[in-house]
This record gives C-alpha cells, structure tokens and sequence, in this order.
C-alpha cells in the first residue's frame, strides 16, 4: 500500500497509539513497522484471535506483561560458549519470570487458538532459581551464589581487618602523627594507603602509590602491610575467578535452554502483541468488523479515530448497485474528513486492528489505496493546486485496479468551472467503468445531474442546518446536497434587491434543481417525523398489550386458584368420609360374630371409590420450567432432561400436537411437555441389551406368585416388599400375593403396604378361580 496514502491518513498516529498499549520495547518496534495486509485469510485469522484475546482479558483481567527483552544477541553468544555478564543473565530471569506467569494465566484460558500460545511457553524453574540465587543486580553477584565464593569472600573480610588493624596502628600512634597529612585510610591501585607529608616520607618507608595534585601528599603502603595486601590482592583474583566460573556455568545452563528461549521470546510477543491491539479496542470501545468477500462498504456510526472530543458519527455505504459515491455540501461541513474517515478505517481492518464503528460494520480488502487530498505535493513541488491534483490523478487513472479504494477531495477544482465539472465526470465516468471503487467530493451541481444519470454512481451530502447556519457533519446516502447561499445570505441580512437579482440571473435548470432539492428536503422531513409517530404509535402498542398480557395471566391465575380451592375443598371432604367409612368398618369387625369376609370386601370397595373418586393433580409437587435446550421432535425410548428437576427420565409416550409427553423417571411416570425438557445423550444400545437381557433372565427365575404363608407377620412383610422389588426389576406386569385367611393380620398388613405405593397401579382380592378373599392380585405401574 502506498506510504504517501498512508502518510495523509495519518495512519502512523494509529500505530503509534496501539504501540502504547504494548507492554515491551520488543513489540513496540514490531507496530511501528506495521502494514495493512491483503490477504483476507490472514486478516481474518489475525481479528479472530484479536477479538479471542479481546475476550479473555476481559474475563481474567490484563496481562501484566514485563521484562520482555530481544535475546537474538545473548542466545548467539552463549551457542558459541560466550560467557554472559550479571545484566544479560538478568534479562534471561526476566523472562523466565514473565514464562511462568503467563504459563499460568493461561490455564484459565478456554478459546482453543489463544490458550494454545499461552500452553506453548517452556518454564525452566531450575534456571530460573539458579540465576536468582547468584545475582543480585548487574554489578553484584551473591554470596549464595557457590559455596567457595562465600570462604573467599569471608577471608578477605578477615584479611581487610587485619589491613585496617595495622595501618590504625600508624594512625593513632602518636610517633606519626607530624608525618601524617590526614589520618585516614586510604585505596590506591587497589592498595590500602595512608597519606603522608612529602617531607616525612623517609619516617613511614614503604611503596608509594600515588600523590596528590599539589605533590604535597604522597600516598604510601607502609611496608609492614605490604604482604597483607599481597595476600588480599590473591583473593581478590581468587574471588574474580570464582565468579567467572559462576557465570560460564549460569551460561551453559541457559544455553542448555537456548531453543526454548527463543520460543518463548516469540511467543510472549505474539501475546504482547494481541494484548496490546485487545486494549487499544477495548479502551477506545471500537468493535470488530467483518471482512467480507463482496466488493462492499457498510459503515455504521463510524467516526474518525483522531479527532478530538465527541464526534458526529457517520453511516457509510458503497458497493453492489454503485461504486461510486459523490459527495456535495458546504465546506467544514465534514466532506474530507468523510473521504479520510472511509480511508484510515480502511487501513485499520486490513492492519487486523478493530474499528471505530458499531458492529456489524462490513468493509472488504483492498490492494491499495489512491487519493488526491489536500494540496501537500504541490507545495512540495513547486505546483498550482490544479497541476498538482491533476498530476495526482493521472498516477490514480494508470495505476488503480478494481479492488482499490481511490478517494478524491475537491475533483476538478482550481480551474475553470466549466472545465473543471467536465474533467471531474471524465474522470469519474472512467473509474466507474473500471469498477474502481471512489468517494470523491465536489461543489460542482453537474456532478450531481451526472450521478442521478448515471448507472453505478450515488449521490450523498453533509448536511448543513439553516437555522443554526452551521453543518451538522452527518452524512446522508442518496441525497445530493443543496446550495445554501441565498438563504443563508437572506438570514446574514443581504439586502432582499441584491438577493433578488442574484436569484433572477442563474439559470432555469439550477432553478429547477434547487427545487427538487428542496422538495427533497421537505419530504425527507416529512417522513422522519411520520417516522417518529409510527414509532411512538408501536411503543404504545407494545405497552398495551403487555398490560392485556399481565391481566390476562392474573385472570387465569385467578381461575386457577378458584379451582385449586374447590378441589382441595372437596378432597377434604371424600378424606374425612373415607377415613370415618373405614373407622367405622374396622370397629365392626372387633364385633364378636362380625363377618368379616364382608366386611373386608367392604373396606376394599370404599378404598377404590375413594381412589376414584380424589381429585389428584397432574405434575403436584414438581417445579418444572421451560428448557433453554428443548428439541424440535422426541420418540420413544428418548433420555431427557426435566428442567426444573434437574432429572433424568425416559420418553415412553411420544409428543401429540401440543407437544405433551409423559416420561418415567425410575419408577415414578409424569406428564411432561416438550418444552420443558432437553434431549441427552443416553445409555447406549449395548448396555440397553444386556440390561434387557439381565430383566429377561430374572424374570425367568423370578415366580409371578408370592406364598406368605405360615410366616410371622414382619418377616412376611419383608419378604412382600424385597418381592415387589424384584418383580419390577424383573419387569412383571401382574403379580398373586397369598396371604390366606387366617386372622386377617396378613391381608391387613399386606393392603397397608400395597396402598399409596408408587410400585403400584391397582391391586384387588382374587375371585372365585384365584383364590377369593385369600389372595391379592397386584398390577403393576
């Protein structure tokens, strides 16, 4: 793309912006170099892991980037067994540190693309600790850094006392004290000294090191010390070449590392990089945009990215029925910055960075972008504005293909203005029959005659409001913009003669163009205030009928409670009658001579018109709501999930219209619908079989009848309810219980645990051929 187009958008300033989201010095380079691409796969690729980043800051917070340092040099110099110094071991630590907190940032990360560079990163704790321990900061290693380096370092502390024990000896001695210049210790050529007269030199014999400027001091090691100075000086060598050892083997663990450094050096930038365009959209609140493959450009509320303050955003549309787009309107009344807004915007969702316009906005990839903006080159080159323009254009005619963005400010102006509008539409005409896509703005009313005419080409404007006398920057697709001079001379107070006349000597066709322009005008008003009224109209609407829909619920609530109460009222009944019924029979058969045969048969017959006649409820007792997941079709056999409950069950009636199902959970069967559940994965087909085949082979050793005779009363109830048990698992329909006559505890007992449980459907006495009132016959739910 062209760097003198790129140059009058001011595309560096965006760069320059993004660079200051950018955590390292490393990335901040690699934006400055930034480019718009062209290769709308890459594009795309590169906003889908930016807005993937953009997601995962926002959910776990910024990423605290550090001490992300270009380690290209030191990872050279080690692979050929160099020996770093304690500040290039530092930037290694730094990005050992930072490896490891990204490693860790991202085990939180869920998108699949950016968790794969966060999971990428090599940490190396043993390295890490190691350079740690040893170095303190560029100048200093530690004490801890080898064991030897802390005995040598503790026998020169030893050997510096011994030093400074003996020349104190010099100091306070009062014999010294007309020799010495100062009694002070001093360093020379990493000598301890003291200071003495020139003329005492002869009364302290020793090396001398050093004078002062005015030669009255001499600087001497006094030769009772010098062995002790010898002997610090070989550690002081000692010491030196401790450390080297120290750093040639921090170095060659480090070069044991050296791939995984460059790696992750690559990697923490690539984030660097992401997190820097994520804050740059997110701070600026710009959104991402779609790259499409259509020739197309659909902005909506896009505004300039440099402008200062609150910026009047505008909708931008261009491509399928037109390419090119004619822009007319006052001046500041925001036609460049339109032209320049379309332009950087451009730029910026070809660099992969986010854009300032809403979602939703389209923009596709362009091989270049053209323009002729402002009158920069013909100051640069000596040129009139026309010459210069016209230079400009002549490159744009033999260089732009019909996937470059040309965007035109001014065409044909600085001439004649005959000639000028004549160029223009030549010019124009041949880019729109080249299929170029342009923006280009204009004065010049042919240019508007041309675009109403012309098959391909649009019309738009700024608009400017008269009663203000000042623009309103918005730009209006499809609307040619009007002159204002005579209205905004006549509210100026032009005298009514002049305006008058002026009006009398334009011609008959701008006449009629003003006219059109203006009814334009006055039925575009017309509809937005329709528009307006439609809108309330609907708002109304809307909060009418939500206040018919709450009514109407209360209503049916209302319903609802009414029949809830009446149910439950007459239930109360039926219990009490019942339970009074069955008082009244058990006391009858205490009688001495009570049938209690009959009786028993009586006690049955209350107990199943009771059953028949309660008023039970469909779903009492069970919360169910609709399900987020509901599927469009269920059958048989289907495993589901009841919202609400939060519980499995099996389909075993499939929907009817209303979409109504009943499902079984365990043992418990339940209306459902098919709104309220969400299908899951269920048992497969294999484990269905052999579950089939396990019931199967139960019920073959499983007898459709249990004998309870001649057991005591608790162990029979036991073994009827394992029985009940085992029979369902077994998949029994229908079961006999014999209990016998006897005293009647078993049939009392045996009739206690069959009603009310869920197991069962029905259960009855067994008639002549079964066995009478001697045995049960049980069928099961």
């Amino acid at each position: 793309m062209q760097e003198k187009s790129l140059k009058v958008l001011e595309y560096d300033k965006i760069l320059e912006r993004l660079a200051g989201c950018a955590r390292s010095n490393l990335v901040k380079d690699q934006i400055l170099k930034l480019r718009p691409y062209d290769d709308i796969n890459y594009i795309r690729e590169e906003l889908y892991e930016t807005s993937a980043m953009v997601d995962v800051i926002r959910k776990n917070g910024n990423i605290d980037l550090f001490g992300l340092y270009d380690l290209t040099e030191i990872v050279a110099y080690i692979r050929k067994n160099g020996i770093l110094d304690p500040g290039e071991l530092l930037k290694v630590l730094d990005l050992l540190r930072v490896s490891e907190y990204l490693k860790d940032y991202g085990k939180n990360i869920e998108d699949r693309k950016i968790g794969d560079i966060f999971s990428r990163i090599s940490i190396n704790d043993f390295l890490k600790n190691e350079i740690d321990r040893s170095i303190i900061n560029e100048e200093e290693i530690a004490d801890s850094a080898s064991s030897t380096l802390r005995n040598i370092r503790r026998q020169k502390q030893r050997k510096e006392a011994d030093i400074r024990i003996k020349l104190n000896s010099y100091i306070t001695n009062s014999k010294y004290d007309d020799a010495l210049q100062d009694k002070v210790v001093s360093v020379r050529d990493g000598r301890y000294v003291v200071p003495v007269k020139t003329n005492k030199r002869a009364l302290i014999g020793g090396i001398v090191h050093d004078k002062s400027s005015s030669g009255n001091t001499l600087f001497i090691e006094p030769g009772a010390i010098v062995e002790l100075n010898n002997q610090l000086r070989d550690l002081e060598i000692k010491e030196e070449d401790e450390i080297r050892r120290i750093l040639d083997r921090l170095s060659r663990l480090a070069q044991g590392f050296d791939v995984e450094l460059l790696e992750n050096q690559k990697l923490i930038a690539r984030i660097d990089f992401l997190q820097a365009k994520s804050r740059f959209a997110i701070e600026n609140e710009y959104s991402l945009p779609i790259i499409t493959d259509e020739k197309k450009v659909d902005l909506k509320s896009a505004r300039h990215p440099l402008l200062p303050g609150k910026v009047v955003p505008i909708d931008v549309r261009i491509g399928g029925d037109y390419t090119t787009l004619i822009i007319t309107g006052p001046n500041t009344g925001g036609k460049t910055v339109s032209l320049k807004t379309v332009g950087l915007i451009s730029a910026m969702a070809q660099t992969a960075l986010f854009i300032p316009a809403y979602e939703g906005s389209k923009l596709c990839v362009f091989d270049d972008i053209f323009l002729d903006i402002g009158d920069t080159q013909s100051i640069e080159m000596s040129l009139s504005t026309f010459s210069a323009s016209l230079t400009n254009i002549v490159d744009i005619l033999k260089n732009s293909t019909e996937n470059s963005l040309v965007l035109l400010d001014e065409i044909g102006s600085g001439t004649d203005p005959v000639e000028g509008a004549a160029l223009a539409i030549s010019i124009l005409n041949s880019l729109t029959q080249k299929k170029v896509m342009t923006f280009s703005t204009t004065h010049y009313s042919e240019l508007k005659y041309y675009a109403v005419e012309t098959s391909g080409v649009m019309n738009a404007s700024v608009e400017f409001d008269v009663d203000t006398l000042s623009p309103t920057y918005k730009l209006e697709i499809g609307t040619p913009g009007k002159s204002n001079a005579f209205e905004i001379s006549k509210r100026l107070g032009l005298p009514y003669e002049i305006l008058n006349n002026a009006k009398n000597l334009i011609g008959d066709d701008t006449k009629n163009i003003n006219k059109i322009l203006a009814e334009i005008e006055e039925d575009k008003k017309e509809i937005e205030d329709k528009n307006k009224e439609i809108e309330s109209y609907k708002r109304e609407i809307a909060k009418i009928r939500n206040e018919l829909k709450e009514k109407s619920k209360r209503l049916d609530q209302k319903e609802e409670d009414i029949l809830r109460e009446a149910e439950d009222k007459a239930n109360s009944i039926l219990d009490k009658a019942n339970k009074r019924s069955q008082d009244m029979l058990k006391e009858a058969k205490k009688m001495r001579n009570a049938n209690t045969s009959d009786i028993d048969r009586s006690l049955n017959k209350i107990r199943h018109e009771y059953k028949e006649g309660r008023i039970e409820r469909k779903g009492e007792g069970l919360y169910t709501k609709e399900s987020k997941n509901a599927p469009d079709s269920l059958k048989v056999g289907d495993t589901v999930l009841i919202a609400g409950l939060n519980e499995k069950a099996e389909v075993i009636e499939a929907p009817d219209k209303k979409g109504n199902i009943k499902v079984q959970m365990g043992i418990l069967k339940m209306d459902s619908n098919i709104k309220n559940v969400s299908k899951i994965k269920g048992d497969n087909q294999t484990e269905k079989n052999i579950r089939k085949v396990y019931n199967t082979k139960k019920a073959m050793n499983i007898s459709p009848t249990l004998d309870l005779r001649g057991q005591r009363y608790d162990e029979a109830m036991r073994n009827l309810d394992k029985y009940l048990d085992d029979a369902m698992l077994a998949g029994l329909s229908k079961a006999k219980i014999i209990h016998g006559k006897g005293t009647g505890a078993l049939i009392k007992g045996v009739g206690e645990i069959l009603e009310g449980d869920k197991r069962i459907e029905d259960y009855r006495f067994g008639d002549d051929k079964e066995g009478g009132y001697g045995v049960t016959i049980v069928k099961f739910g």
